[in-house]
């Protein structure tokens, strides 16, 4: 199976969340083989489940948030990652249209999946712990913001591929990937640190995160609060 190089395996992601504690702990993204991560639109919360997340236990509020934000960044690990690996600096018109043909689910998708992150961030400002870490949760929304924007500049110079400007679109891919994986792991660490910081029951949120990234694609994440 064709490899792609975006892609954070749901395996290494848990092992980060676990284990990071320092620099270069944090950038353990690798490979892993391509998969679809279909995306619903999340429906509004009602009143008595924003009260039934507010009365969950800051191990499983966290496991939400964060297992709905790694969703996202999955999602375009996957719908950018895929057409990203027909970009080379030598191409045909007809490799360039394959590489744009990839392009559209997650372009579909884009606007569904940053509303499905802006909820995370709105829920994770309402968990019962989140006084102690204001910061982090500040860092965690700039640096998302951040991801998305180097996501949108991947997905604009794929859709803008030719022939004439193949060389010049790989080398601008080159050092976007690595602003993205980068982002990626940054958001990561700071996870970890908001999980500290909120002393959150680490070993109960690495079970209910791990259960939570298992369900099968095309499941919400936070479908039980729905």
């Amino acid at each position: 199976m064709r490899r792609i190089g975006l892609c954070i395996s749901l395996l290494v992601t848990v092992l980060v969340m676990s284990a990071c504690e320092s620099e270069g702990e944090a950038q353990m993204f690798a490979d892993c083989d391509q998969k679809t991560v279909k995306q619903t639109e999340a429906k509004p919360m009602s009143s008595k489940k924003k009260q039934d997340f507010q009365a969950l236990a800051s191990d499983r509020q966290l496991a939400i948030v964060f297992s709905s934000m790694i969703q996202v960044s999955e999602a375009f690990d996957y719908g950018i990652g895929n057409p990203e690996y027909f970009v080379r600096s030598s191409m045909t018109e007809e490799e360039a249209d394959i590489a744009k043909e990839n392009l559209e689910s997650i372009k579909l998708e884009n606007k569904s999946l940053k509303k499905q992150n802006s909820e995370a961030v709105a829920l994770l400002q309402k968990t019962r712990n989140q006084d102690m870490s204001r910061i982090e949760i500040q860092q965690l929304t700039e640096n998302r913001a951040a991801f998305f924007e180097t996501a949108d500049s991947m997905i604009k110079l794929i859709g803008q591929v030719t022939p004439k400007n193949a060389k010049k679109t790989r080398q601008q891919l080159d050092q976007l990937k690595k602003q993205y994986t980068q982002y990626s792991a940054e958001s990561v660490k700071i996870m970890n640190s908001i999980v500290r910081k909120q002393k959150a029951d680490k070993a109960s949120f690495e079970r209910h995160l791990e259960a939570l990234l298992q369900k099968q694609p095309g499941q919400q994440v936070r479908s039980e609060l729905y």
